[in-house]
């Protein structure tokens, strides 16, 4: 299914973007640009917007006389440790079919925290295509490398940066998490389906009235004998809004690729073996390093998980899961 396109440039923005080039228009001195915002899952939970780069993007190519905006790509929840994100994907499809010939980023991280790949696209990637890359912040231009011989080097140390960043919050990250493991405390970002986090307090899980119901037909459906594929197949035909799906609705994700998303027999899978649903705490299962460039969590052992029981109410009896697990 092809990607749909998100945050389009409504065609004033687009020409007050580039006013200031008004009278060139036509010129082939003008180069088709794109601008690629980026934030991760954790930026956007704190609050951060892409509208805020979008703006400081679309002030600095409005100054530009050479440049004209063509189209804008937004990853919005993507992390910057790898390059296999939707809207950059489309953004280097749109290269190959010279249909973009500049980049403008907010700085350096917005385009990828891996030095390695970041250092690849720079020095390799982008002359070979006879791409410009700017990043505002960071004061690089690829078209102006050979008036600062200091440029590539400072580009190189950045770059350096950025990678030993992610890693020490990836430190950060794990070190937190298990402090709230050994207390019982829920620290997951997205709650289990059948669940939301306590408005008084975001470390506790509450029953979602709207969702619960449907984790106990599972549930029970599973007990009668059904198998996982039946299951997901009945609830869509149900029109019954997926897990991501359903989070995407309420916005509590913004990952454009989770607003059609629909039950699978894996999606029904994580449901029945997820302990959660005893009113026990199952943390640890998975573990992933924000540092390298991995697109999957590694599994943890079942020995190895931290399990803390009566943390939060029950939707279903350990009687009952522990019997669809003999299932």
């Amino acid at each position: 299914m092809p990607h749909k396109r998100k945050n389009r440039m409504t065609d004033t923005a687009i020409m007050n973007s580039n006013e200031v080039s008004s009278s060139m228009e036509g010129s082939s001195k003008l180069l088709p640009t794109g601008l690629y915002l980026r934030i991760s899952s954790e930026e956007a939970a704190k609050g951060e917007k892409l509208n805020n780069q979008r703006d400081l993007l679309l002030s600095f190519v409005k100054k530009q006389y050479d440049l004209k905006i063509v189209d804008i790509y937004s990853d919005n929840g993507e992390t910057g440790t790898t390059f296999d994100r939707p809207e950059w994907n489309r953004l280097m499809e749109d290269i190959r079919k010279k249909r973009i010939s500049c980049i403008v980023v907010k700085d350096l991280s917005r385009f990828g925290r891996n030095y390695i790949e970041t250092g690849n696209y720079l020095e390799m990637v982008f002359p070979v295509l006879n791409v410009r890359f700017i990043a505002v912040n960071d004061n690089y231009d690829s078209k102006k490398l050979e008036s600062s011989a200091l440029q590539p080097l400072d580009t190189m140390i950045k770059g350096i940066v950025n990678e030993a960043y992610a890693k020490d919050i990836s430190r950060k990250i794990f070190t937190a998490k298990e402090i709230q493991r050994k207390n019982g405390l829920y620290y997951g970002n997205v709650p289990p389906y059948g669940y939301c986090k306590d408005p008084t307090d975001p470390h506790h899980l509450i029953v979602n009235q709207e969702t619960a119901p449907t984790v106990r037909q599972i549930f029970q459906w599973k007990l009668e004998g059904m198998g996982n594929s039946q299951i997901a197949r009945l609830l869509n035909e149900s029109n019954i809004a997926a897990p991501m799906r359903y989070q995407f609705l309420a916005g509590a994700v913004k990952a454009p690729r989770y607003e059609n998303s629909i039950w699978q027999s894996i999606t029904v899978k994580v449901i029945l073996s997820n302990r959660t649903y005893t009113g026990d705490l199952a943390m640890g299962k998975k573990r992933k390093n924000l540092s390298k460039n991995l697109t999957k969590s590694k599994n943890i052992p079942y020995e190895d998980w931290i399990i803390t029981e009566n943390t939060h109410e029950a939707i279903i009896s350990r009687e009952l899961f522990f019997e669809v697990q003999r299932i």
